[in-house]
């Protein structure tokens, strides 16, 4: 599932070895592309049918022969040898054509024009190798005037193409379209693949030998990978982290990771849970830490953040390889800190709080509490809940002490203790070094 992924590479292509024949001269920049196995990116076009001139025009494949149409459909060019203003692709029939789709700021592009033209001269009596871009014809111009490797080429190239890209569309650059002495479109490949090798081949009827370019062609680069299926089918990943809001319908969970030995992959998840929830992934010690441990330290009205971090409900998950699983906590911490803008982590502090001091003779119940009475613990725990609350430690936590049923809001401490005492407990102010789990800003 997950690991199909591995089978893409991405190149990051530095046209650093000739910087002037990206810049057009100006050495201290270097343009970097980006490219999906080697390519520049372009803007997708369907596969199955371009529009153009109101009109629909279905795409050619692997083994189509070149409509007559498309043969003598005129070609506005710039730089022409003889002057000439436009040109039909029957102007080259005969020859093995392979059009050269190409683009000003695609760098694999330009920087493959020069060996380009240089296999051409080569071939000169069988290949004709022609570019073509659907840039305007006068900004194709002042590009290869200004660059100064292009400028010494006489490179001169189709136009304004608005009909050649709907019947070869891509999604990347440079794209290379063969076609044959007899018009059969022959391969579809990329720019690295035009070579003397492969055009010997071609010109002997051996163009099944060469390795042909496969464009995702309902890719949208404007919308989310692999979100109903864009790029890929939506299990194509390697690693992959979501944050939602809450998901109606779906139980509430936490659950650490759990293994999928086949796919070797592990998995994360958290269910409409709130924040400080989502972080018991993380921080284990959060499973048992009272709420009143909980420190909202930032610049927003109190309430405003205890709604956000103690009530508000989000999902979480997170699906990566076995590797990484070890990691698993700091990626966790990680990945809801940067969503929400927040540094939520663990501190030891020097705080006031409440302990527990035994003054006399307890009372220990064994069972369920007699009517008016209440285990010390339960009473601990449900003032420690109170999340603005002074902490209570409880040391006597091993022994069901029974208490009277007070308030479990301490106002007055002194109150508290009247009614305490005949149990042999007593509150005490205290100071201690305690965990707490600091949401701060980012």
């Amino acid at each position: 599932m997950a690991n199909k992924l591995i089978r893409n590479r991405i190149t990051i292509f530095i046209a650093c070895h000739n910087p002037e024949l990206v810049t057009g001269g100006r050495h201290f920049l270097i343009l970097i592309c980006f490219m999906l196995f080697g390519v520049g990116i372009a803007r997708p076009q369907s596969r199955e049918v371009g529009t153009a001139n109101n009109q629909n025009i279905t795409a050619l494949n692997i083994g189509d022969q070149i409509p007559d149409a498309l043969w003598n459909t005129p070609l506005q060019v710039v730089n022409h040898p003889q002057d000439k203003k436009n040109i039909t692709l029957a102007d080259y029939k005969g020859k093995l054509i392979i059009l050269d789709f190409w683009s000003t700021w695609c760098g694999t592009c330009v920087a493959a024009l020069p060996r380009l033209h240089e296999l051409e001269k080569e071939f000169k009596d069988d290949v004709i190798i022609l570019p073509m871009t659907d840039q305007k014809a006068n900004e194709i111009k002042a590009f290869l005037k200004k660059n100064r490797v292009l400028s010494r080429l006489n490179l001169f190239s189709v136009t304004d193409d608005n009909t050649y890209k709907f019947h070869f569309p891509y999604t990347m650059l440079p794209h290379e379209v063969w076609i044959s002495k007899s018009g059969e479109v022959q391969a579809i490949t990329h720019s690295s693949d035009v070579t003397k090798e492969n055009i010997t081949s071609a010109l002997k009827g051996n163009a099944n030998s060469i390795a042909q370019k496969k464009d995702n062609l309902t890719y949208d680069d404007t919308r989310p990978l692999l979100l109903n299926n864009n790029g890929a089918d939506g299990d194509f990943f390697v690693s992959r982290s979501i944050i939602t809001l809450a998901i109606e319908g779906i139980p509430r969970s936490n659950a650490l990771p759990k293994v999928n030995e086949k796919e070797s992959t592990f998995r994360v998840l958290s269910t409409n849970a709130d924040i400080r929830r989502m972080y018991e992934l993380a921080f284990r010690e959060l499973l048992t830490m009272p709420p009143n441990r909980t420190k909202l330290e930032l610049k927003e009205p109190f309430s405003v953040s205890e709604k956000r971090f103690l009530q508000d409900k989000y999902c979480y998950e997170w699906i990566a390889p076995l590797s990484v699983l070890k990691h698993f906590p700091q990626k966790v911490q990680a990945d809801l800190n940067y969503h929400f803008g927040i540094n939520g982590r663990m501190e030891k502090r020097n705080t006031k709080c409440y302990t527990i001091k035994i003054i006399g003779k307890t009372t220990i119940i064994p069972n369920k509490p007699e009517d008016g009475l209440q285990y010390l613990s339960a009473w601990v725990n449900k003032t420690n809940k109170d999340i603005q609350h002074i902490p209570v430690v409880n040391d006597f936590t091993d022994q069901k002490i029974a208490i009277p049923k007070i308030a479990h809001v301490i106002e007055d401490v002194e109150a508290v203790n009247r009614q305490l005492k005949p149990f042999g407990i007593a509150i005490v102010e205290d100071e201690r070094v305690l965990d707490f789990f600091v949401i701060s800003e980012l």
